[in-house]
């Protein structure tokens, strides 16, 4: 579909402020560097650069469609954000949700709205509140354009009873469990990685199913997305293995794409205690 000259805009607008911000000042860019070369030791420097400047293109552009959300049409994020399997979302049984993990992966703010074009109300988005209070109201403002609830992730156990009654909870789950008392160490793109593990523990609480939400990119402001299930209804697990299957499933997408995660967070600024465990 043809680009609306407003979002135009805002790319020409966000790409140059990435080629100042990132190539001119270095900003993030060290971050950026460290976590490519660690993640992909066996990849050579040219292919390794190369990687880190479709990256910065494609954050660019993740900023100009994160400014465009607070406008953009339902008609139209229908159109730019192809959803292959919309019944997994409403597959959820009364009190027993389905419990999405997302991730940083291509544009997660579309992704949300997407979704919400499919369940309203029904759908309750799981978030860390920004430290500017500010910043916070204008992203709640844009996430809950399309119906979808947001409710702080601290606040999981208190609001326990909202969780049964909705469709769908969302997680982005690759974030770092710096707070949480409950984490699950992996090897993850070569590296010790802990994982939060929110999604796991709610499904296991409601005992609901696990699905994890691929995002692929298809060409700018394009996207296709897929759920695929990690766990089913009622399935019995050791702890920990459903975010182990949540933590392979988003390595295979990062390599199968490498430049569309966000590379530029401090993903590994925690340490394992015990590397032999």
């Amino acid at each position: 579909m043809a680009e609306p000259a407003r979002l135009r805009a805002y790319y020409a607008l966000t790409r140059g402020l990435f080629a100042v911000g990132y190539g001119a000042l270095g900003v993030r860019r060290e971050v950026t560097r460290g976590n490519l070369t660690r993640s992909f030791p066996e990849i050579g420097t040219d292919r390794l650069r190369g990687i880190e400047r479709e990256h910065r293109i494609r954050m660019s552009e993740l900023a100009a469609e994160v400014l465009y959300a607070g406008r953009i049409a339902a008609d139209e994020i229908r159109e730019r954000v192809r959803l292959l399997n919309p019944q997994v979302l409403t597959g959820g049984v009364p009190g027993r949700p389905v419990v999405i993990a997302a991730a940083h992966h291509c544009n997660f703010e579309w992704m949300l709205l997407r979704a919400s074009l499919e369940l309203g109300e029904g759908l309750l988005g799981l978030y860390k509140p920004m430290k500017s209070e500010r910043a916070d109201r204008a992203f709640q403002r844009m996430r809950t354009r399309f119906g979808a609830r947001l409710v702080p992730a601290k606040s999981i156990i208190r609001e326990l009873s909202k969780f049964r009654e909705a469709a769908a909870l969302g997680f982005a789950a690759d974030q770092v469990p710096k707070s949480s008392p409950e984490k699950h160490w992996t090897h993850f793109l070569h590296q010790d990685t802990a994982f939060y593990m929110g999604p796991e523990l709610l499904a296991r609480a409601l005992r609901s199913r696990v699905v994890a939400m691929n995002m692929r990119r298809l060409g700018r402001g394009r996207y296709e997305v897929t759920l695929e299930p990690l766990t089913e209804m009622g399935e019995r697990l050791p702890m920990g293995e459903a975010t182990e299957r949540y933590a392979r499933t988003l390595e295979t997408w990062i390599r199968d794409d490498p430049a569309n995660w966000w590379w530029a967070h401090k993903r590994w600024k925690i340490k394992r205690d015990n590397p032999d465990q």
